[in-house]
């Protein structure tokens, strides 16, 4: 485990726990992690692999003890993660308004799912 460090960039540092891509085993060259959102302890960083060029998102949290990461396999580019990141979150009233839309198309237009 790393130690904390209290610099801007700690976590390139923190690359070293990830290392490697999940789809092709190829070693992460660390120039090509792209920092695209920082909330106090907590960094969220794209990387794209040279190899294979599959997308992978990591969020990198420094703490007193030590360094944490948890990362997913994406078909984001770094704009797309970027952007999404920056839009207003989908709200519940948003969310049950769609249930209703598409609710609403099945039974009046007698629409099937397969």
């Amino acid at each position: 485990m790393l130690a904390k460090s209290n610099r801007p960039d700690s976590w390139l540092e923190a690359l070293k726990i990830i290392g490697h891509c999940p789809i092709c085993n190829d070693r992460y060259d660390s120039t090509r992690a792209q920092l695209f959102a920082q909330r106090e302890a907590a960094n969220l960083v794209h990387i794209t692999c040279k190899k294979c060029a599959s997308n992978f998102i990591a969020m990198i949290v420094t703490m007193n003890q030590g360094v944490s990461s948890v990362g997913i396999v994406t078909d984001l580019n770094f704009d797309d993660a970027r952007k999404i990141y920056q839009t207003t979150p989908i709200t519940v009233d948003e969310i049950i308004d769609g249930h209703k839309f598409f609710q609403n198309l099945l039974i009046n237009k007698n629409f099937k799912l397969n």
